[in-house]
């Protein structure tokens, strides 16, 4: 290794999160490798915030695990070396624990928990959002709280890409609106069994520990087709999961995201929404003077997902449980004219169907 590298690595405050320890570490002599640099953008370095480095002899390999940016820099003769000296941040990637791969990411849902919310979280195998400007591999990520309990900050992260698999993988959580990424969240993989993943989640300067518990599929009394048929021969009762809170004065716009894609509902829509599913292969959520979504669907009894496209190309997740009965959680946003600005406040509508 010379000399620049060696002062890039060690010299300025390396930061090695491995497994635990969030200390600074000396990097071996010679020792080649990647690193995840996650300080501030802008001075005289070449770095942003997510790009993965790859040293290997007189260059380093800088690739972006959110942009398709990629460029090699000289190691030797590098004219910023010294901006770097202050709060630079790198996790050095390292060879995962526990003998595990990613190859069952996308066959059974997680639990996980972050602070004192838990979650429940499916990494899908397929992308549904619009594909402007989408990120190569993304596919699409469905979570909400265990409980049902709130629709807080967290629950607006709808993709997820794997940029980075060797030696560690990297997992990139984000929210997009069209052709805008509005948030992303790193989580990084340390350990990898049978049961659970393990790593933790790098945001502004701070880590968090963070566990995903792998669930089992859920076993269904229905088949697809009886599925559909108990739901059509029966009717439907709905109401809403968390109590609503709005007041006039601290409405939210609904352009204001805090789920990903949901159906619009105003409050004469409470309890008269039900379900049906239609010869030409559509389903059909409606109230009793309105469709609130009508499209294609891809019913998955094994996860509780209820995947639905209408006519615009735009998806929708809606849970199912059968576990007693048949219920469908819809997430909607509870809307209301004021002037020429609809205002409302999301929630989870609750579908039960009653034999």
């Amino acid at each position: 290794m010379n000399r620049v590298l060696r002062y890039l690595l060690i010299s300025f405050g390396l930061l090695l999160l491995g497994y635990g320890c969030d200390s600074a570490e000396a990097v071996p002599t010679g020792e080649a490798g990647k690193w995840l640099y996650l300080g501030p953008d802008g001075g005289e370095h070449p770095f942003r915030y997510g790009d993965l480095v790859t040293v290997a002899g007189p260059e380093a390999r800088v690739r972006s695990v959110f942009s398709s940016r990629d460029t090699v820099i000289p190691l030797e003769g590098t004219p910023w070396p010294d901006s770097l000296a202050q709060g630079a941040s790198f996790l050095k990637l390292r060879t995962v624990a526990g003998g595990g791969d990613l190859s069952d990411l996308t066959r059974q849902p997680f639990q996980y928990r972050i602070g004192e919310r838990e979650y429940w979280a499916s990494f899908e195998p397929a992308f549904t959002g619009f594909p402007e400007y989408a990120r190569p591999e993304s596919k699409d990520f469905v979570n909400h709280l265990s409980d049902w309990s709130a629709t807080t900050p967290g629950l607006q992260y709808s993709e997820y890409t794997v940029p980075v698999t060797e030696p560690q993988p990297v997992v990139v959580l984000a929210e997009r609106n069209r052709s805008q990424y509005l948030d992303n969240l790193i989580v990084v993989l340390d350990t990898l069994t049978a049961g659970e993943y393990r790593g933790r989640v790098v945001r502004d300067g701070q880590v968090v520990p963070i566990t995903l518990r792998k669930l089992g599929l859920r076993e269904s009394s229905y088949t697809p087709q009886s599925f559909v048929d108990y739901v059509n021969q029966g009717y439907s009762r709905s109401f809403l999961l968390i109590p609503p809170s709005r007041t006039r004065e601290g409405a939210g716009v609904v352009d204001a995201k805090r789920l990903p894609r949901r159906s619009l509902i105003d409050a004469g829509d409470l309890g008269n929404i039900s379900a049906s599913f239609l010869d030409d292969g559509t389903v059909l959520f409606l109230s009793n003077d309105h469709i609130v979504l009508q499209g294609g669907y891809v019913l998955d009894l094994d996860k509780g997902l209820l995947t639905v496209s209408d006519d615009t190309d735009a998806s929708y997740r809606v849970f199912v449980d059968t576990r007693q009965g048949i219920t469908f959680t819809l997430p909607v946003s509870v809307v209301e004219l004021e002037g020429s600005r609809l205002r409302g406040e999301d929630n989870y509508l609750r579908i039960e169907v009653v034999e």
